[in-house]
């Protein structure tokens, strides 16, 4: 069976997903889309389930294309159970999308997560009330510590066996309103059944070329939707107040009987209450929403604790800032000290490797060229990339799951504007320190394609997972770790400028931040595991292989004589930075991984000791061409998916001559020092 986690943003839907299915899970795209959604199998009381991880929504009216393409998979019916899972600390607010789930009569259950958080603020929910004014499941749990979730999924489980059932809405609005509702439902089931059944899946139809109207501000047109009649489409009345409360554009595609019926429904409810059909019935839904709240929930004196002292200093107006200076600095030189306690020993033990190597296979053959280099691959993974990485993605899961980086995105806010971005912004540029393709696929939660284009140039400016192995593992390890710290405030300064000019180049008033600022959680120490290797398994898997193989084949370039063709090539650009001319072939191994880079170029100056070979200013220069020059392939990638392919070129091109000026600059302060 196919349950389908659907929720608002915050409210622990991932959490529950990760503890059950985390490290089995896989992303994948919504059809026809950029939008992802995360599917996994678990084992539940010996039974097999498909879990699918919904993006968040607040309403099945959505605002964006996230949201759409969660209400396109629930009103196909794709899943076989729905479970809501509900904030319970702001349960008044979750209610509406609850109410809404219940007019679509799909088999649900309701997950009261966060049960600890409500009673900190004084809340008592009586869930068998709840039930029955629901009449769907409903069960309590603190997903953080994993209490209630096999309970929620046993629920969901025991209602699919109990198959189809007799529905009854959970509220009615005033009579007016109910008798257009019904007469517009009418409609639509006189029409149905003139239609033959079917039981294709419904689909995103992005398609802008097929719709009779300019597109909607989120860019999609539904014309699944719109085709009435289809076997698996939800009941008529939800369609009825759908329709009620949907824009022009979506009656466009109606039938012209029924979009008749739909204007004749709107006319006739602003006749009756003085107010448009949508305002109506959202307002219904809120007082339901309110007066369901008062009748299954008390409110107490709310139990202070830390977290209100803690919030008092970490988003002050002037000590947020001064905290979050020290909280990334302490965060960055912990990476650094972890990493380097093992890098020495590391390198040590496979160079000792590669002399017993040496003694089994002649030394100036080509097998020998060939081990050697995939030797040297392996040993800058495990000595150099994972010791930074693994500590890099582990506190970054605890900073997001204690709730710290939403806090940043509203500090970060009053910056984003004088960037002309709003804080949501800052959510692409945050996630592109742990790796810049979910960074740029993040913006698409910016509604203007100027400010996607913006964050996703600033998300890819910031050091990514990689670029920060480069950082740590050759300027902080020879030069110190205020020298790594310096190139980080360095990069923050460049992003700030950078997005400064680009500002001033595609002016655009951006708007205002409204924001959900989650509750401080105590980190499951399972979650964090899970979630760590979640992105550490990108490079286990795409990334390791590709270190060995690109060190591998930089092996065969040196022993064919090809590398002194592709340095000659490439020195009018080493030689303007003042770099060796060794290591011109390793910038371009850097475009399919950063890691590259740095591994060849130990491998191109013929040492690990890259300190004895070069001087001070070259450590510097390369490593702030490598991390403001091209970003990786796959990002390239996201970003003509998410943008298109002419700002992918004109931003590689910027990206380029941005590391090429930084780089001269460096090179010009060096020289007067």
């Amino acid at each position: 069976m196919k349950i389908a986690l659907v929720g608002q943003p915050n409210s622990g839907k991932s959490t529950i997903f990760n503890a059950v299915a985390g490290y089995r899970s896989l992303t994948s795209n919504f059809s026809g889309t950029t939008v992802e959604y995360t599917s996994g199998r678990a084992r539940v009381v010996g039974e097999v389930i498909e879990l699918v991880d919904l993006p968040g929504l607040y309403s099945l009216n959505p605002a964006n294309t996230a949201e759409t393409c969660t209400r396109e998979f629930l009103l196909a019916g794709d899943g076989d159970v729905l479970v809501n899972v509900l904030d319970a600390s702001q349960l008044a607010r979750s209610l509406e999308l609850t109410l809404e789930l219940t007019e679509l009569e799909a088999p649900l259950v309701v997950c009261l997560n966060m049960m600890d958080e409500a009673t900190r603020k004084g809340l008592s929910i009586d869930v068998k009330a709840l039930e029955k004014a629901l009449g769907v499941p409903v069960v309590e749990a603190i997903a953080a510590r994993g209490q209630g979730i096999v309970e929620t999924f046993v629920a969901a489980m025991e209602l699919h066996r109990r198959g189809p059932r007799v529905f009854s809405p959970a509220f009615s609005y005033v009579p007016d309103v109910e008798a257009v509702v019904d007469g517009l439902a009418g409609t639509l089931a006189q029409e149905d059944m003139s239609i033959p059944a079917t039981d294709a899946p419904i689909a995103l139809q992005t398609d802008a070329s097929r719709c009779a109207a300019p597109t909607s501000a989120i860019g999609t047109c539904i014309a699944a939707e719109l085709a009435v009649g289809t076997a698996r489409f939800p009941n008529p009345r939800f369609r009825a107040l759908q329709l009620l409360q949907s824009d022009p554009l979506r009656v466009a595609f109606l039938p012209a009987a029924t979009a008749d019926a739909v204007e004749w429904a709107r006319r006739e409810m602003l006749r009756a209450s003085g107010q448009p059909a949508d305002m109506v019935i959202s307002s219904a839904r809120h007082a339901a929403c309110l007066n369901l709240f008062e009748r299954v929930a008390t409110v107490s004196k709310p139990h202070g604790d830390w977290r209100e002292r803690v919030d008092r200093w970490l988003m002050h107006p002037f000590w947020g800032y001064v905290f979050l200076a020290l909280i990334f600095l302490g965060f960055f030189r912990l990476v650094f000290s972890l990493g380097q306690l093992g890098e020495a020993h590391i390198l040590a033990a496979f160079e000792s490797l590669i002399a017993d190597v040496g003694r089994f296979l002649a030394p100036n053959g080509w097998p020998f060229a060939l081990v050697k280099g995939a030797l040297l691959g392996t040993a800058g993974a495990f000595a150099i990339v994972l010791p930074y990485l693994v500590p890099f993605l582990v506190g970054l899961s605890i900073l997001e799951d204690v709730g710290y980086l939403a806090r940043v995105g509203y500090l970060m806010d009053a910056a984003m504007h004088r960037l002309g971005l709003h804080g949501t912004a800052t959510i692409p540029v945050l996630l592109g320190y742990g790796c810049s393709v979910p960074a740029v696929m993040a913006t698409r939660i910016l509604t203007s394609r100027r400010d996607r284009f913006v964050a996703a140039f600033l998300a890819v400016l910031v050091p990514c997972s990689a670029r920060m192995t480069v950082i740590m593992a050759l300027t902080g390890f020879y030069l110190g770790a205020y020298w790594a710290l310096a190139i980080y405030a360095l990069n923050l300064a460049v992003v700030a400028l950078a997005g400064h000019v680009l500002a001033k180049i595609w002016p655009e008033v951006a708007p205002g931040l409204l924001m959900e600022v989650p509750p401080y959680h105590h980190p499951a120490a399972r979650v964090v595991i899970l979630k760590t290797w979640w992105r550490l398994r990108e490079f286990v898997v795409v990334a390791l292989p590709l270190l060995v193989v690109g060190s591998a084949v930089l092996g065969l370039i040196e022993f064919f004589g090809w590398q002194p063709l592709i340095n000659r090539a490439l020195s009018p650009l080493t030689a303007l930075l003042g770099l060796p001319a060794a290591v011109g072939l390793t910038l371009i191994f850097g475009v399919l991984r950063k890691e590259l880079s740095l591994l060849m170029l130990m491998q191109a100056v013929g040492t690990t000791d890259v300190g004895s070979v070069m001087t001070t200013a070259q450590i510097v220069i390369f490593t702030l061409f490598v991390t403001f020059y091209l970003p990786c392939l796959a990002t390239l990638a996201s970003m003509v998916r998410e943008l298109d392919r002419k700002l992918t070129i004109a931003a590689s091109a910027a990206l380029l001559a941005l590391a090429i000026v930084v780089s001269l600059l460096a090179r010009g302060v060096f020289y007067f020092l």
